[in-house]
């Protein structure tokens, strides 16, 4: 059974009267999601910090990016803008930053402001105010230039480390303690939020739900579209020296492969388990072939596929927390569709 601390119910109630707050915060209702719908997520890290070069982004290249992005009329959107579908454009970029390092406000924000661009970004409140974090007047000026801010967890823990029968009370204590600090200090509780190192599992999605959260975000690469798990939405990895301008250019034009399961992940795994997993690729007559990689390889002979029935068997690297499977295909019209899939051992620790 669930127990919900009194602070739970204090929070609740507050949150009802809340709800407009700076536009922070929208209900699930509100959301008009069309058959077309297509959104490619990027998270970014730390800007301008090569101290941390496999998190960082350097500035040049941020700015590169967003000036790609203003050339080619091509418009980015906080969450709650995408969520609310306010545009009829057919190519959505949104921009997501974890963590709240100071980084994003002295070098990112500042880029943001200079190309109109809009972001949202993903705060851990225990570090708020730490030497290498955003304190919470940058927070609130944030807040007031228009950027969205979502949950990123209290204390960013490894929550598949915690046995199951105490893991939904640490993520639901976790919750109450973030949930305090951001009515404290912003007056709202943001209702969007992204899974610390993108690990989590249904019960932790329970949750979210229960609390009012409407959306929840990975980290597992692919797009976001109408068929969408809106509590476990994907993003692509745009940080570290490998994220050049020809990755960014290839991945804002990606599209959604229509690949479904019946076993949404992450799908939780021991090291060198084999498993495998049956999936569907839906108006398979419209793609020429399909491309494997798992754990950063490309694996042609990992799957087969007949009638659009696709089956895979992996086996779990033995020196890996987290590997990937993913697919790729290009349409016959000429578009790239891209579709992954996370696989976790949590008893390994990076």
């Amino acid at each position: 059974m669930i127990r919900f601390g009194k602070s739970y119910w204090i929070s609740l109630l507050v949150i009802i009267f809340s709800q407009a707050c700076d536009g922070q915060v929208t209900k699930v209702s509100d959301y008009h999601f069309t058959a077309d719908f297509n959104a490619v997520g990027l998270v970014y890290h730390r800007f301008g910090d090569n101290r941390y070069p496999t998190t960082n982004t350097t500035k040049q290249l941020f700015e590169q990016q967003l000036k790609y992005l203003n050339d080619n009329h091509i418009k980015t959107f906080t969450i709650n803008q995408l969520s609310l579908n306010q545009d009829s454009g057919n190519q959505k970029v949104f921009i997501t930053v974890d963590d709240g390092f100071v980084s994003f406000y002295k070098n990112g924000f500042p880029l943001l402001k200079k190309y109109n661009c809009k972001a949202t970004i993903f705060i851990n409140t225990e570090s708020v105010g730490w030497s290498d974090y955003m304190n919470w007047e940058q927070i609130k000026e944030l807040v007031k230039a228009g950027i969205q801010i979502g949950s990123h967890s209290h204390a960013h823990s490894y929550f598949l480390n915690i046995s199951k029968e105490e893991r939904i009370q640490a993520f639901i204590e976790d919750l109450e303690k973030s949930e305090q600090l951001f009515l404290e200090h912003l007056g709202f509780v943001p209702k969007v939020y992204a899974y610390p190192y993108g690990e989590f599992d249904n019960t932790m999605e329970r949750v979210l739900k229960e609390r009012g959260y409407n959306l929840a975000f990975a980290q597992n690469s692919g797009v976001w579209d109408c068929n969408s798990n809106l509590y476990a939405i994907p993003r692509f990895p745009a940080s570290g020296a490998h994220f050049g301008m020809d990755k960014f250019t290839q991945r804002i034009a990606m599209k959604s492969l229509p690949i479904q399961t019946n076993e949404p992940g992450p799908i939780v795994l021991s090291a060198q388990q084999k498993y495998s997993i049956e999936l569907r690729l839906d108006d398979s007559n419209n793609f020429s072939s399909l491309n494997c990689f798992f754990n950063n390889q490309y694996e042609p002979k990992l799957f087969t596929i007949k009638d659009g029935v696709i089956n895979v068997n992996i086996t779990m690297p033995a020196n890996k927390r987290r590997a990937l499977l993913t697919f790729t295909s290009k349409s016959k019209n000429g578009d790239w569709y891209w579709w992954s899939m996370l696989f976790i051992n949590p008893k390994y620790l990076n």
